[in-house]
């Protein structure tokens, strides 16, 4: 996933600045564990930027999900969250706007809550 974007966004006095300069390097968090399994963040910062950013959804063991399967479809009287777009439009609003409060994805509350808090985890390592 490309993702190499930034800006200087700034409107929470609660959220790191993205005048805060991170020390360069990749950085990988999770979230908490739930059950559904967990959330991971992992962050590429380039000088002192967020420059990408790769979510993942974990299974239970620790796996990658198959994002194939959470296409936001009922798959045997169950519905599935996109969280292939989920992951990816998150992603891309962490690196736009320079930080991990971003907006939650509708339909991926608990997902989305999971890798806000595994980027800020990843960022806080970075400092």
């Amino acid at each position: 996933m490309d993702t190499n974007k930034s800006t200087n966004d700034t409107t929470n006095n609660d959220v790191i600045p993205s005048s805060t300069k991170y020390q360069d390097g990749t950085y990988t968090e999770k979230g908490d564990a739930w059950e559904h399994g967990n959330e991971e963040a992992m962050v590429v910062i380039s000088d002192g930027k967020i420059k990408e950013v790769t979510l993942r959804r974990l299974d239970k063991e620790g796996k990658e999900v198959d994002y194939e399967q959470w296409t936001g479809k009922e798959i045997n009287g169950k519905v599935y969250p996109d969280l292939k777009k989920a992951r990816e439009d998150m992603a891309n609003a962490i690196v736009d706007k320079q930080t991990y409060d971003v907006d939650s994805i509708s339909g991926a509350t608990v997902s989305s809550e999971n890798w806000k808090l595994a980027t800020k985890r990843a960022l806080e390592e970075a400092k």
